[in-house]
């Protein structure tokens, strides 16, 4: 359960309103009030950072994210229950609501020795307790910054209609694939089917499985449609790769790729299947 919003706290030489709109969406999650209040105070300084939430547990996180969701989340590692590393991993597992835009963490925590295992987890920064206010700062800052490159990947693609994107040619012909070594690609020409997995997406190509940071929608929006179908929330296939469907009813398919993977499509997308079949 969230914990009741308090006024958020007006740093000293902040008596001067800001005219900036709060653009993104924070929630504070820390069993300590006394750390949520430092926290709180520090982020009334970034007039582009609303407070919507703040949570004593990570159990708390997820419940508040199903009611709305959150841009950005400053989470504690060291919570009682579900603590800060094992939300965010509950939130890759468990949390579709979150796929299309998964929150931005940064985590909070009273030793370094964490660190190393925060960017195992993509986070964007993490904070060493007590938080200083210049590394505060600059954490809000690398925030903004992923968070506009985001919304404008995000936006530029959702704008575009396939037969648009089409039209410019810019469907890709690779993917990137980043893993702990560095960066490689995966042609598109070989993926046979990809299917969401948390925060990322899994791409099959090959027999191989890799792992991208993106959510299945924007994927899907970027590939050929062509030569990609989505059947399911969960899963996006190459058409040439379908060997046999067979009708299940209540205008689901059960598809045969032609490596024996079965699947099962769902009846939002019958459409999409059913334009196939012509």
């Amino acid at each position: 359960m969230s914990l009741p919003m308090s006024q958020p706290m007006q740093a000293p030489g902040d008596d001067v309103p800001s005219t900036v709109s709060p653009r993104w969406n924070v929630l504070i999650a820390d069993d300590e009030p006394l750390a949520r209040a430092r926290l709180r105070t520090l982020l009334a300084r970034h007039p582009e950072f609303a407070l919507t939430a703040e949570c004593g547990s990570g159990t708390a996180v997820l419940a508040a994210l199903r009611d709305g969701p959150a841009d950005v989340l400053l989470l504690d590692i060291r919570m009682p229950g579900l603590d800060g590393i094992a939300t965010i991993e509950a939130l890759v597992r468990e949390a579709p609501w979150a796929a299309e835009r998964p929150p931005l963490v940064v985590l909070v925590t009273a030793s370094e020795e964490h660190a190393i295992r925060a960017f195992d987890l993509d986070v964007v920064d993490y904070l060493v307790k007590p938080v200083d206010i210049d590394r505060f700062d600059r954490a809000m800052k690398r925030l903004l910054d992923t968070l506009a490159t985001t919304a404008d990947t995000t936006d530029r693609v959702r704008a575009q209609t396939p037969r648009e994107i089409n039209a410019k040619g810019t469907y890709p012909k690779r993917l990137v694939v980043r893993d702990a070594q560095g960066l490689y690609f995966v042609a598109v020409a070989d993926v046979d089917r990809v299917e969401a997995d948390g925060n990322y997406v899994a791409v099959i190509a090959g027999g191989r499985r890799h792992l991208v940071r993106e959510s299945l929608q924007l994927l899907a929006s970027r590939l050929d449609p062509a030569e990609f179908v989505r059947i399911h929330r969960s899963h996006l296939v190459r058409i040439d790769r379908i060997r046999r469907l067979t009708p299940c009813g209540h205008g689901e398919y059960e598809l045969t790729m032609t490596d024996g993977t079965r699947l099962t499509s769902s009846r939002s997308y019958r459409d999409d299947l059913r334009r196939l079949l012509g």
